[in-house]
């Protein structure tokens, strides 16, 4: 079988509806290259595009196994990427923890649920990031620490007053600790001095979208995207507002060009997940 021109015939399949004989086509490959975990990889990654859930959480649950000690960091991203946690932890737990290593599980452990897990990740971190110290905080946000979530959040807004994953972890951390009204006027404020008019907008949604407002939300998320095509927050946003509207297809068209821009971004999943809940 050529792999690369099967892929082929499969996106041109799905493209045009004939997702039956989509499904043959990938479970043949997968098959046909059994122990390849990349291409299960792939193939499981397509499933959840045609929505098959069952024969995609099948192959992934055979991936772990098949990964040799070189590729164990990129499998687990692929895993966690198309929204299987599990599967990404287990191909971990016999790696060597390196800074990549331990990121890549901070984002495991937070997507299992397994707080303290992430941020125990995080404190053996020989350089973290910005964005290292933003899960951590959400890890702690997560596990009810309030208090400490916001106060974490406020010394690393004032490290990086401009950063919009910052400000969005400010934001996040004020909501859950029941200070709404705080979070408010922080991207009220954000939105008249920020540097980036989309990145203003997309926090803007992003919080309006937090507090259930979901029609103000969609409304500033599309002002984001019409602004920057490439806002990344913008777009999810969007696509959550489409859904909500029931206008799915359109919402999974947002999905495919957040992947085409930031391939395997955790968004793209749950754009998908929300899509097929709705139905």
């Amino acid at each position: 079988m050529d792999k690369e021109k099967t892929l082929r015939e499969i996106q041109s399949n799905i493209k045009n509806g004939n997702m039956p004989l989509a499904s043959g086509q990938i479970l043949e490959l997968a098959n046909q290259f059994s122990d390849d975990p990349f291409t299960l990889l792939t193939c499981a990654s397509l499933l959840k595009v045609i929505e098959d859930e069952k024969s995609a959480a099948d192959l992934a649950r055979v991936i772990p196994d098949k990964v040799e000690d070189k590729d164990r960091l990129e499998a687990a991203k692929g895993l966690r990427s198309i929204g299987f946690p599990a599967e990404a932890e287990k191909v971990l737990s016999h790696a060597m923890d390196s800074d990549d290593i331990l990121r890549e599980k901070m984002h495991i452990f937070f997507d299992l649920r397994m707080y303290k897990e992430s941020s125990g990740s995080y404190e053996q971190l020989a350089s973290p990031t910005l964005d290292d110290t933003a899960v951590m905080i959400r890890s702690v946000s997560a596990g009810k620490e309030h208090d400490r979530a916001v106060k974490l959040a406020e010394g690393l807004l004032s490290e990086a007053p401009d950063d919009l994953n910052v400000k969005v972890c400010y934001c996040a951390a004020l909501s859950a600790a029941g200070r709404s009204k705080e979070a408010g006027k922080f991207v009220k404020e954000n939105l008249k001095k920020s540097k980036s008019k989309p990145d203003a907008d997309a926090l803007v949604s992003y919080y309006l979208w937090i507090e259930g407002k979901t029609v103000s939300a969609g409304a500033y998320a599309s002002k984001a995207v019409k602004g920057d095509p490439s806002n990344i927050l913008g777009m999810e946003i969007l696509a959550y507002s489409l859904v909500e509207k029931k206008k799915i297809n359109e919402a999974k068209i947002v999905a495919g060009a957040i992947n085409e821009k930031e391939p395997g971004n955790p968004a793209v999943v749950r754009i998908l997940d929300m899509c097929r809940n709705a139905r």
